[in-house]
């Protein structure tokens, strides 16, 4: 039986929802609050163990119905330069004894399984509402004051609001701010039948992907720019894609500079990442997610961490004999793993600054991937 019986999560993205689904499964009933907006329309890749954790909060045959298994080319990425020539071997990733194949979904139609999952276990979703006010009250509940006026106890309480957390914040005013790593995302949504030449290349100032995601008749064209940050305007991104693209040679790459389009849709976001101290719990509040560990993109497991957190402390708190064993034993099981990818990822993101070596770029993403293929 687990330990506590209601809690709060803070924030309905994938730690949250993941989180409210895998503490149903477990007998705990939460409130989730969400403040945000939809997420925007763009790809996922869940690989490693991220399909272990889909599999055990229940979800994964949807997700696999609604996405696609992982391509050769996006689970051990060859890069290209821009006259298309490989630019050497591609990253080794270690055979890892799982049921589940990795694959990629499509981020809103992920949500809306998340969401859906998560209400029909029993979690009640407030959303344009989050948290003003929250007070361990020492007595084995925190009361939490809510921006729509309400006020309720809760025995646990689970910041999952993201990287700009006011969560983290409120429970660690200390801690120092996301930092910026040197590298904007741009990612392109393009409609359509798949492209040939599928892969990843390597030009002046940044590389580019393009994957094809056939449930929505989308092909995924992410894209890495060192710059420094700024907000990037539809026309910024815009100009800042079609210069880049042009600077290919590669037939495949020319063949997707041809769908560029002023109006195309372009979701710019800042390469931010921070790696919270442990312990990330204060009292009965813990910190799950991008509030406590965002990452870059560069080993592709920033959701697969969310859903790692998720069902781990799930499984703690169905273990542990009070709340304050549960949040170590998490701890215990969560610091060293996502370390590895924060540390790795943001590594990697300056070793395509400094214009290191594709081989020594691909031998320490291999060595993390090792490290991560063990069960969580």
């Amino acid at each position: 039986m687990a330990c506590v019986s209601k809690g709060l999560i803070v924030g309905g993205g994938i730690a949250g929802l993941g989180a409210a689904i895998a503490l149903a499964r477990a007998g705990v009933q939460c409130d989730v609050v969400e403040l945000g907006e939809a997420p925007a329309g763009a790809s996922l890749s869940l690989s490693g163990r991220a399909a272990d954790a889909l599999d055990e909060l229940g979800i994964y045959d949807e997700c696999l119905a609604s996405g696609a298994p992982f391509t050769a080319q996006m689970a051990s990425p060859v890069m290209n330069d821009a006259a298309g020539r490989p630019l050497g071997a591609p990253a080794a990733r270690p055979a890892i004894a799982q049921a589940k194949q990795p694959l990629g979904v499509f981020r809103p139609v992920f949500a809306g399984i998340l969401e859906r999952n998560a209400q029909g276990l029993g979690a009640s979703l407030r959303k344009g509402v989050t948290v003003e006010r929250l007070v361990d009250d020492g007595d084995d509940l925190s009361t939490v004051a809510f921006s729509d006026g309400t006020t309720k106890r809760y025995e646990f309480v689970i910041g999952a609001d993201g990287i700009a957390s006011t969560t983290r914040a409120a429970l660690f005013p200390d801690a120092a701010s996301p930092a910026y790593s040197g590298q904007m995302s741009v990612r392109w949504m393009i409609p359509g039948p798949a492209l040939d030449g599928e892969g990843w290349y390597v030009g002046a100032g940044g590389r580019l992907g393009f994957f094809h995601m056939p449930r929505q008749s989308l092909v995924y064209a992410p894209m890495v720019f060192t710059l420094p940050e700024s907000r990037l305007t539809q026309a910024d991104a815009y100009e800042l894609v079609k210069r880049f693209l042009d600077t290919f040679s590669a037939p495949a790459v020319v063949n997707l500079r041809q769908r560029l389009r002023p109006d195309s849709s372009l979701i710019c976001r800042p390469f931010r990442w921070h790696l919270l101290q442990a312990p990330w719990y204060r009292g009965r509040s813990l910190l799950i997610g991008d509030a406590a560990h965002a990452t870059t993109a560069h080993m592709g497991m920033g959701a697969g961490m969310a859903l790692e957190d998720a069902v781990v402390l799930a499984q703690c708190i169905a273990k542990a004999p009070t709340l304050q064993q549960a949040y170590a034993s998490f701890m215990d099981r969560r610091y060293e793993r996502v370390r590895i990818v924060v540390e790795t990822s943001l590594a990697l993101s300056k070793m395509e600054q400094s214009g290191a070596s594709n081989a020594d770029y691909m031998a320490k993403l291999g060595a993390a991937y090792a490290q991560i293929a063990r069960p969580y």
